[in-house]
């Protein structure tokens, strides 16, 4: 487990994301947008896979998250609160333990977004985020 943490963070840091560098970008978010780095430290067999995208909401299409229009929506109806995202809450995971660890960094709508979560496994992250860490 500690393994997948470290290697999030060394994505952060590899991308240039240091904590004063996502600091920088949530002061200067304006209100009513969402610009968050998202992170799934994803476990392979006996290795770990990082991906890594942004989120900017409204944000120019294209850029950025694969289904950055759903991720949007389900974040503005969680109110930037990655606690209560619904994602498909009747969805069924299998018990499967390979551990997932997500990650958002940055700014909605001028607060800061620091949420780290570790689950059993990739449905389970799914099941709960929803169509924010689709990627």
């Amino acid at each position: 487990m500690n393994k997948i943490v470290a290697a999030v963070a060394a994505a952060l840091l590899a991308a240039g994301l240091a904590p004063a560098a996502v600091a920088a970008t949530s002061a200067s978010s304006p209100a009513g947008d969402a610009h968050i780095l998202l992170a799934a430290a994803r476990t392979q067999g006996e290795s770990e896979k990082v991906d890594i995208v942004w989120l900017d909401c409204p944000g120019q299409t294209g850029a950025g998250h694969p289904y950055k229009e759903d991720a949007c929506k389900a974040l503005d109806a969680a109110d930037g609160d990655f606690d209560t995202l619904r994602g498909e809450p009747q969805g069924i995971c299998t018990t499967e333990y390979a551990p997932v660890t997500l990650t958002a960094r940055g700014a909605y709508e001028g607060r800061t977004v620091d949420w780290t979560k570790t689950y059993p496994n990739n449905c389970e992250a799914v099941r709960d985020t929803g169509a924010v860490f689709w990627f």
